[in-house]
């Protein structure tokens, strides 16, 4: 079925991943200018990147709860879109590196941090190994090589879109993975 300005809600609201591609697609541009509005690091295209996919995940994920015609679904992904970045805001504010200062502080970690980050990694890594090979290359060059979802798109031959949805299905997965159960069950 194709999406259209006629029944993406309806098909949002069912989850498929088409709708979710028309939305993106659609309001991309609105709802990056509302986070940009919003956070203070503009600088950070990383964070701001992940703020964006957040929305439109976080609108994916509660997409049953929205009621209205297109007009009410723009304001109602500019409101995510606004608590979004205020979140991220708080997140980057408790943040113990938030100044130069505080980087020259903390730049020498403990052994024990370092032993930890790199435990982190190797228990991501091993989850990951459970992902298609598509999926393990986009979290690879989004998380570990930090390229921005277009590059990633770009490189991969694919759309951004198609990167967003894969990321989204992919943490999705993760989750599932590391609270015990098994990575292969179909998500709904």
């Amino acid at each position: 079925m194709k999406i259209t300005s006629d029944n993406f809600i309806k098909q949002f609201k069912k989850k498929k991943e088409a709708a979710l591609e028309y939305v993106i697609d659609t309001y991309i541009g609105v709802v990056k200018a509302v986070i940009y509005n919003n956070i203070n690091i503009k600088k950070d295209t990383h964070l701001i990147e992940e703020c964006i996919s957040d929305t439109f995940l976080g609108a994916f994920d509660n997409a049953r709860q929205f009621k209205g015609d297109s007009e009410d679904f723009k304001k109602w992904l500019c409101t995510i879109a606004k608590y979004k970045a205020i979140d991220m805001q708080r997140k980057i504010a408790r943040s113990p590196l938030t100044t130069e200062m505080d980087e020259a502080t903390h730049a020498v970690k403990s052994a024990e941090e370092e032993f930890f980050t790199r435990e982190n990694t190797i228990e991501l890594l091993n989850m990951m190994s459970e992902l298609e090979q598509m999926d393990r290359d986009i979290f690879t060059m989004k998380y570990f090589l930090n390229m921005q979802n277009q590059e990633i798109a770009d490189s991969l031959g694919i759309t951004k879109a198609a990167v967003d949805n894969r990321l989204y299905r992919g943490k999705k997965r993760l989750r599932k993975f590391s609270l015990g159960g098994s990575i292969h069950e179909k998500t709904v």
